[in-house]
């Protein structure tokens, strides 16, 4: 099944109860949670207390870390009602993204991997494997409103390969810059839509979740 996960790094931090109830009746059921540390991009964003909103408002969430210690932050969030997180594995050593993946899983947390539209995907065959989730960058990882850069398809052949030879279980999620053109031309390859700008600056936010349904 196909899904639209907002991202809260698009909302009003001034206004995120009744955002969230208003995607919410809108068809959301998932919200995309960025973490920045301000060091892997330079951007700071969202620590963990804000998830207790989203799970105040009955919503799932995914977690996306964008930072250079990703076992450092996991243990910072690892009380927090989290459903999956994913994080950049290129500056860490394969073991410890393993035991990153093995404290997740310990706490019956959903796991993957971020991968940037300049990394190839193929290179994470033996950890995409194993993966609950891959989040398809499609912009440079940091900061919202970019625009979808077409090379990033490119991963998204890759990775739906490795989903339907190894890992059918595997979620790809695509994340940046997505609009109705972008769902379009990637639904055959992404099962969650990750969108923040585009979504919010809809009058009638029920319209992209209706778009969904059509693909």
């Amino acid at each position: 099944m196909k899904v639209v996960e907002p991202s809260l790094l698009a909302f009003d931090p001034n206004n995120l109860d009744s955002q969230l109830e208003q995607i919410k009746t809108a068809g959301a059921t998932f919200i995309h949670y960025d973490v920045m540390d301000g060091i892997y991009v330079p951007n700071v964003a969202f620590g963990p207390e804000q998830l207790l909103n989203v799970k105040k408002n009955g919503l799932s969430n995914n977690v996306h870390m964008m930072v250079k210690d990703p076992m450092m932050w996991i243990k910072k969030f690892y009380d927090f009602p989290i459903n999956s997180l994913t994080f950049h594995p290129e500056i860490i050593s394969l073991d410890e993204c393993n035991d990153a993946f093995a404290l997740l899983q310990s706490k019956g947390i959903k796991y993957g991997i971020a991968i940037k539209p300049n990394i190839d995907a193929n290179q994470y065959l033996p950890i995409l494997k194993k993966c609950d989730y891959v989040c398809v960058m499609s912009v440079v990882p940091g900061k919202g409103g970019q625009t979808f850069m077409s090379e990033s398809i490119d991963n998204l052949v890759k990775v739906k390969n490795i989903k339907d030879s190894f890992n059918n279980k595997l979620i790809i999620q695509l994340d940046g810059g997505v609009n109705f053109e972008v769902m379009q031309k990637t639904k055959k390859y992404v099962d969650h839509f990750i969108i923040g700008s585009f979504l919010m600056k809809q009058e009638d936010k029920k319209t992209v979740f209706d778009f969904l349904k059509t693909l």
